[in-house]
């Protein structure tokens, strides 16, 4: 069979693409920026004088099943974004113009060597249109995110109704690039003749952009069951109503509407714990601040703890491509507030696992969490059910999925 030459920056799904198309030994190249070669013996011998922190760190950059042989990185390139990324002082168009430009470099890396090689090209969104460009054909795309046009109107709309969370809408990418930039994310769908997502609503925003229904496979993330377990903490009848928000603090996540709710449920004893970075204006939490605590920073162990220890989870965005944390969450055994614009209705049957709401809806998350509030032991019921529907999404049935989608497509020419 032919093979696929792959292409993403970091570490994209945890390298579970590469992963799948490696074990049916389709895999020509994974075409990365920076990747840790575990597997190499001086790469071993220096994890053991290395920082802890540190060694962790590089060996999230890494994944078994993927022989460092079959890595070719861009390490300059990884570099200078992954910094710039971190330096929150560096002004954010000069970061943004720096992201692009090595997104730029490594589409068109793995576009020659595919082409040389001869192989299948399959790339992740936001290097496409380069990539296809220099492989001078189309390939198959990952669509990470909803369509950019989808996802600009949407945005676009939310800053009209609600210009107090401006400050992080613009610094969403569909309203952040420039127009050029952001043409060449709209081409890239075009330049493609097949197209993987991990829900239903990213395929719903490219057929509505112009893509063949048929081109598209719909094939769901997995996620780490040993990771993410139940806890012993139950539901109590009694207390407060203990609501967790995973994910970065911004409009696009809904978060706006979510604070709304909970004024609209006009329940004192409702608690939300936030774990993630505000990137907005943080003093539009503060009529919030009795029930609303912030944590930026978590390590593995305390986000572990944090689903295990809630009674509903809630993520109410605007325009999600998958969201793993809605994953996470039910295999964990909290059930699931969340919206139609993320992959909740592939996850969650209505009132089983939790409940899916339209976005940009506050009076219905404020419902549901008004029934969690004055239904607790029906919600504790659902947490032996979220945990069991988690357990259909391994990442296992992931890789099979993958590769055999590709390799149809392969054998199909």
């Amino acid at each position: 069979l032919r093979q696929v030459t792959v292409v993403h920056r970091g570490a994209r799904d945890a390298y579970e693409v590469a992963a799948a198309l490696a074990d049916a030994g389709l895999l020509h190249r994974l075409v990365t920026d920076l990747y840790w070669p575990a597997d190499r013996a001086w790469a071993a011998g220096l994890e053991r004088i290395l920082p802890e922190r540190l060694v962790r760190a590089l060996q999230r950059r890494f994944h078994p099943r993927v022989s460092s042989k079959l890595v070719h990185q861009t390490p300059v390139s990884g570099l200078t974004s992954f910094l710039l990324e971190k330096m929150e002082a560096v002004p954010f168009g000069l970061r943004r113009n720096a992201v692009r430009a090595t997104d730029a470099h490594l589409g068109r890396t793995a576009g020659r060597l595919a082409a040389g090689a001869g192989s299948l090209l399959l790339s992740y969104s936001y290097y496409g249109y380069h990539a296809f460009r220099s492989y001078g054909g189309p390939g198959i795309l990952f669509q990470l995110h909803p369509h950019p046009l989808s996802v600009r109107r949407i945005l676009q709309q939310e800053l009209r109704d609600h210009p107090e969370w401006a400050e992080s809408l613009n610094k969403e990418w569909e309203l952040a690039l420039p127009a050029r930039d952001f043409e060449t994310l709209v081409k890239e769908t075009r330049l493609a003749n097949s197209f993987l997502v991990a829900s239903s609503f990213t395929r719903q925003t490219l057929i509505e952009n112009g893509a063949p229904p048929e081109s598209i496979r719909v094939i769901p993330y997995g996620v780490d069951l040993a990771r993410f377990t139940p806890g012993t903490c139950m539901t109590s009848a009694e207390g407060p109503l203990r609501l967790l928000f995973v994910g970065t603090v911004t409009q696009r996540k809904g978060i706006g509407y979510l604070l709304e709710a909970l004024r609209l449920a006009g329940r004192t004893n409702v608690e939300l714990t936030i774990c993630g970075r505000t990137a907005g204006n943080r003093t539009l939490f503060e009529p919030f601040r009795d029930r609303v605590h912030i944590r930026e920073f978590v390590s593995p162990a305390e986000l572990q703890a944090a689903y295990r220890t809630a009674d509903l989870f809630v993520l109410p965005s605007l325009a999600e491509g998958f969201a793993h944390v809605l994953l996470e969450a039910l295999a964990s055994g909290l059930p699931v507030l969340s919206t139609t614009h993320t992959a909740a209705p592939d996850l969650i049957e209505e009132g089983v696992h939790g409940f899916v709401v339209e976005p940009r809806r506050s009076d219905l998350l404020a419902e549901r969490i008004e029934w969690a509030f004055t239904h607790r032991a029906e919600l504790a019921r659902m947490r032996g059910a979220a945990r069991k529907r988690a357990e259909e999404f391994s990442w296992q049935r992931f890789r099979e999925a993958i590769a055999g989608t590709v390799g149809a497509w392969i054998a199909k020419g």
